[in-house]
Formats: structure tokens, sequence, C-alpha cells
């Protein structure tokens, strides 16, 4: 009995690897891997009674079937004859007619609503006659639960197809599935699986008895075998038509196909044979490592080796591949693991790139230069996207805005306004949109930067559009140079010349304040000294007094005259020092008055000092009494006979505030803007015809500022007028 039971064994062995390499070969044939799908290869066991296209097509209805009924598809009962009979194993009568059918369908998906999965186990099809055909297959169903009864158990369903008008259709379904323990309303023995699990092991004691009584059925059994054997035979000639369609393929290829098995080339392809230079029968016999370069040998033979076991190995690499003349060709290598003649062994696809390496060499020569170019450079360089988000950025740049050379890699992605001061941002914005579009030349223009302090500096930019293959923009790369040191001396220059033009109009105008002013009084001097130099024995006593009255009043005035122009000049080329010092506001105001006194008694004019005694300021001793005695010299001037003069003072916080009010002429809205402009001197005729450069006022007005005051009018015309100022108070 033993020995029976080993020929068994052996013979069910020898039929499963026959199944599996013949699976296994079709497979790589066809290039398809999909477990269970034989359409278009299956054969058909007897009976050539329809043609290929209704063999495709029943095949194509029994997938159709299997994977609808797997994912529980109501679909499924579209494919039923209206003519249809058929019994499940979980009842116990006929189904005679195809609604019956399709409600025990409906039941069955509304049991398990998930899908489930078949493992089919074999498949065969028969042809009766033009218009029936049978298919009988073997199957477990594991439904989406844990289940380990339906799982271990061997299904069988038979189906008979007929060819009707509309095509072909089922017309009966026999399922055998061990469903005895399936309650009323159930098509699975859902309410047994769980107590079934739990006999389980007394299941196997009984398997174990039935085992025993299968030896009694060897001969059946060895029969079977020997029929399968036959069907074997006849899948050995469908495999070499395939083997033939295979090296059709393979031959074909413009990769490199290898089969690696014990360091050897099992199977090659031409492309193989061009690659390395060797003739077929060279090739075979040379281990597999010799066509790889030595300094890539180690790591091809270890990803190699790991394959063969079952371990992590990248699905692909680049190595470098030896011909037999020496020459070398970068491939790029895909390889799985397959089962060759019984043993493992390696399928491998081979792709020449040596063309493409040569170009990323050059690539990486070109951007080596580039690196090279940028390092040498003394300018900062940059490549930005056409929005301004920072592509590439120098060291020199990097170091440029005041960072560190381990920080330049955290401005990639940044956008280039972050480092330009906002002033400048739609300046910049405008000129890259034209640089885009064509309208300007490869100069950008002069922007404020950022430093990583915050700190400006001053950069100049140029920039180029680089353009893709196709001519268009795709990014900007600009060189900055840092011109900090320039702008400032352009700064220097400007303010220079703006210093040399101030001087200029002062020269202009201190020389015609010589030709016309000074020249008018002193024409009137020597007339006058000339004609009492001349006529002064003809001349009466009051005659004489009159004219020496007219020569002195005409001197004081030039004086007055000669002093302003004089604190003014010196004042234009910053030659009087500020020194600052507590004063007595209304001591000194009272000697202005005094020395003023004369000029307006001549018109009747008085004048008053209404400033509190004991009132300290601090300001410059020349500066400050410059500024009283000019402006109660102008409001004399501007003021009628009879008039008055009133000089007051306000304490406010930190300062006086010191005004000078007369009741003279007044003037027009809008004058009063003009009155402290040096470089417009605004002078007009006083009410008794006096004459004035115009620059008394812009003195008080500097004067008053150098002090850290200010200075104001308030006029009206024909009321008179208010001039105020302000002095700091003691510290």
């Amino acid at each position: 009995m033993k020995e029976i039971n080993n020929t068994r064994d052996e013979l069910l062995r020898e039929l499963k690897a026959l199944k599996q390499e013949n699976a296994a070969l079709k497979a790589i044939c066809k290039g398809e891997l999909k477990e269970n799908s034989l359409i278009g290869s299956r054969p058909i066991h007897s009976g050539e009674h329809f043609s290929q296209n209704d063999e495709k097509n029943i095949w194509q209805l029994f997938d159709d079937y299997i994977r609808m009924y797997a994912t529980r598809d109501d679909l499924l009962t579209t494919y039923f004859s209206e003519n249809f009979s058929g019994f499940t194993g979980g009842g116990d009568f006929l189904v005679k007619n195809r609604d019956e059918w399709i409600a025990i369908t409906r039941q069955d998906f509304s049991q398990v609503k998930d899908p489930i999965r078949i493992e089919l186990k074999d498949v065969a099809i028969q042809s009766l006659s033009d218009t029936i055909a049978v298919t009988t297959g073997f199957f477990i169903i594991h439904l989406p639960i844990e289940d380990q009864i339906l799982s271990r158990e061997t299904a069988r369903l038979v189906l008979i197809f007929r060819k009707e008008a509309a095509g072909w259709k089922i017309s009966h379904s026999s399922i055998s599935i061990p469903y005895y323990l399936v309650r009323k309303g159930e098509v699975y023995p859902m309410q047994e699986l769980v107590q079934r699990n739990k006999v389980l092991e007394e299941l196997v004691s009984e398997r174990t008895i039935q085992l025993s009584e299968a030896n009694d059925k060897l001969h059946h059994t060895n029969e079977e075998l020997a029929k399968e054997i036959a069907e074997h035979k006849h899948a050995e000639k469908a495999l070499r038509e395939s083997e033939q369609k295979y090296h059709l393929l393979v031959d074909r290829s413009n990769e490199a196909v290898v089969v690696i098995q014990d360091g050897m080339l099992k199977l090659n392809n031409p492309m193989t044979r061009i690659m390395t230079g060797y003739d077929e029968e060279e090739i075979g016999i040379i281990p597999f490592q010799i066509f790889v370069h030595p300094d890539d040998r180690a790591m091809v033979m270890n990803y190699h080796q790991k394959r063969l076991r079952s371990e992590n190995a990248p699905g692909y690499y680049i190595f470098r591949l030896l011909s037999k003349d020496g020459s070398i060709h970068w491939v790029h290598m895909n390889a799985v693991l397959i089962e060759w003649e019984g043993s493992p062994a390696t399928l491998n696809f081979m792709t020449d790139i040596t063309e493409l390496k040569i170009a990323e060499e050059a690539l990486k020569q070109s951007s080596r230069e580039w690196e090279a170019v940028i390092s040498a450079s003394p300018d900062g360089i940059g490549m930005t996207s056409l929005d301004g988000t920072i592509k590439l950025i120098s060291e020199k740049l990097v170091r440029m805005h005041g960072y560190s050379t381990e920080e330049m890699d955290e401005k990639i992605g940044k956008s280039i306004f972050n480092f330009i001061d906002s002033t400048n941002h739609q300046m910049l914005k405008d000129n890259m949109r034209k640089l885009i579009a064509g309208e300007s030349g490869n100069r950008l223009t002069e922007y404020l930067a950022i430093k990583k302090d915050g700190s400006r500096f001053y950069i100049d930019v140029k920039a180029s559009i680089l353009l893709d293959a196709a001519g268009n923009p795709t990014s900007i790369l600009y060189v900055e140079r840092d011109i900090t040191e320039r702008k400032q001396a352009e700064l220097i220059i400007q303010q220079q010349y703006k210093q040399l033009q101030e001087l200029n109009t002062t020269k202009d105008k201190f020389f015609s304040i010589i030709a016309h002013d000074l020249r008018s009084p002193f024409q009137s001097l020597l007339s006058t000294s000339e004609l009492l130099a001349t006529e002064i024995e003809r001349m009466s006593h009051e005659e004489i007094v009159s004219f020496s009255f007219g020569i002195n009043n005409n001197l004081k005035s030039l004086y007055g005259l000669l002093e302003n122009l004089l604190q003014w000049s010196m004042m234009q080329r910053n030659l009087i020092e500020y020194d600052p010092e507590n004063l007595n506001l209304y001591d000194f105001t009272n000697k202005i008055i005094e020395i003023s006194n004369d000029s307006a008694l001549k018109k009747n004019i008085s004048m008053s000092n209404n400033i509190d005694a004991g009132t300290l300021v601090y300001a410059d001793v020349d500066m400050l009494p410059s500024v009283i005695q000019n402006l109660v010299i102008n409001a004399i001037k501007f003021t009628q006979a009879g008039g008055r003069i009133i000089v007051s003072s306000i304490k406010r916080d930190d300062f006086v505030e010191v005004s000078i009010q007369d009741t003279g002429i007044g003037m027009e809205p809008g004058k009063s803007s003009e009155l402290f402009n040096s470089n417009r001197p605004f002078t007009t005729i006083g009410t008794a015809g006096e004459k004035g450069t115009g620059l008394g006022l812009s003195l008080c007005k500097e004067f008053v500022e150098r002090n850290n005051g200010k200075i104001w009018v308030e006029s009206e015309l024909g009321k008179g007028s208010k001039f105020i100022f302000t002095v700091r108070k003691p510290g």
C-alpha cells in the first residue's frame, strides 16, 4: 500500500510541476502574469464544432461570469438564457426558470454584499455542437470574513452555453459546494461558520480516514493521471508554438534580453550579442561577470545574488558593460526573479544608455565650468524664474547681502523682492516685464538692496533672458554689483555741485547787491558830499546841518546794509559759529529799541517793549539780537507816520514765543510765503521811500533755525503785520 501511495504522490507532484511550468512559460510568452486569465490560449478538450471566434466568446463569457459573481455585480443575470435550469449546492431542488434563478442569485448577493475572491484551480471547455458548449471548473471561494470551512473546500461549476439569436447565453448552471449546513434564507452557511471552525480538528481526523479510503481508488486516479499526461503533451505542442512567438518578440527587441542562471547566460537575444561583440557560441560559455566592468562587478553580482535569495535589491540599476573589443557601454539593467528549468534565475533587460551618459557628462562638465565662472566672477550672479523666484545664487551674491555661505541654500525658492527695498519693487516689476517682452536691453537698472541686518546698499543689475528649445523665455540670469561707494561718491559730487550752485548764486546775489543796492546810496552820498565840499562857503548854517544829517542817515543805512550783507555772506559760507548761552530777552530788546528809536521818531512811530523783565532765553548772543533788530527795522520801514510797534513774548512749554507787531501797511495773502526765501529776496519800498536788499528776513529765518526755532508772519493788508519766532528756554 505504501508503494502505491508513493507512486500516486509522485505522479501528482509531477503533474503539478508540469502545470506550473506550462503556465509560467505561457505567461512569459505572452508577456502576461495575470492569474487565471487563459483567454485565447485555453485548449478545447473535445469536439471542434465551432469557430475560433465562438471559442473566444465562450471563454470571455466564462471569465465575465466569474468576475461579476466575485464582485457581486447584478449585471450577471443578463447572461442567463430565457430557457434556463440549474441547481446549487445549498438547494435540494431543480430551478426550472430564469426568474427563479435570478432571485437565488440576488439572495446570494444580498447575504454577502462585499466582493469575494474566487481562486480558480482548473477549467475546461467542451463543444457538444455548433450551438452547445460546456465549461467545467474547480475553484475555492474566499468570503470577506474569517473562514476556515469554505476556503478549504473545492467547489465545482458546470455551465452550459447555448448560442441564441442574441448571442451565447448561459442555459444551465450547476454549482457543487458543501452547502449542507445552509439554513433557510441563506446561500452560504453563514450561521454555521463559527461553529464549524470549532470542529475543524475533528474534520481533519475524518479527512485522514477518507484519505485511507482514497487509496483504494488509486487505480482510478492513475487513469486520470495518464489522461492528464496526454493533455500535457498536447500543451507542449501549444508551448512550442508560443515559444516561436516569444523568440520573434525577443529577437526583434531593441534591448538586450538575457536569462542568468548559475552565473551564466542561459538565454540571450541578438541585441545582447551586438552589445557584447561575441557570437552565439562564445557568449554561452563566458560567465556573466566577465561582461561587467571590474569597478562595477561587485555591485552587479551582489544585486544578482540578493535577487536570487528573494532579498531586497534595486529593481533597476546602471553599470558599464564590456564589449569583446574593449569598448564600454553604459547600460540600464532591469531584472526580475523567475524559475528557469526548475531552478531560480533572473530575467534581465539591458538598455544601452551610452549616448545619454555622454550627454550627462557633458552637462556635468558644462555645470562645472559654469560654477567656475560664477566662483571667479567678482560680481554676484543669480538666476530667477520669470516671477522672480530665486533658482540659483552665487556665494559672492549671498555674502554681498550679508549672509553666510551656510545660509546660501536657504535663499533658493525665495522671492528676489525680499532682498530689494519696497520703494524699488514697482520699478523692478516694470523692468522685468520689459525684459521678458524684449522691450529693453540687458540692463535693468540700479536698485536699493537689503542686507541681512536691514541696512541698505546700492546695486547695479544687468540681466539676460534664458530661452528653452522652442525659444520661449524660461528664466532670468542676472549679475549684481555693489555700487554703494560709487553712489556715495555721486551723492557727494551732487552735494558739492549743489553747494557750488548755491555759492555761485550767493556770489551773483552779492555782486548784484554791490552793483545796485550799494551804488545808489553811494552815488547819493558822493553828490551830496561833493555839493557840500564845493558850495559850503555859500551855504547857510541850516543848509550845512541838513546836508550833514542826510549824509549821516545815508551812512547809517549803508552800515545796516553792509552789516546784513556781511552776516548773510558769512552764513552762506558757514563762517558764523553757533555759541548759545542764557540771555536776558528784555534787556537786549531795550538796547535794540534805543538804537532804532531815531528812525522811528522821524516817522513819529512809538515803540514799546512789553517783554517781562527777567525773561531768559537760550540762544546765540550775536544771532538773536540780529533777528530782533532786523524785524524792528522792517516794522519801522513799513509803518506809516503815527503808527505803533510792540515787542512782546509768551512763555510756552519748552520755548518762548517772541512777536514784533506793527500797525503798518500789511500785505496781501500769499506774499508771506516769499518773505523768507534767500534765493528770491523780497524787497518793497517803505512808507517813506526806504529801500533794502531783502536779505534781512532771510537772515532772520536762518538765524532762528540755527537756534532751533521757527519763524512766521501773520498779516492783513492795510492793518499791519505780526512777525513771530520761537527761541528755547534755558536748559
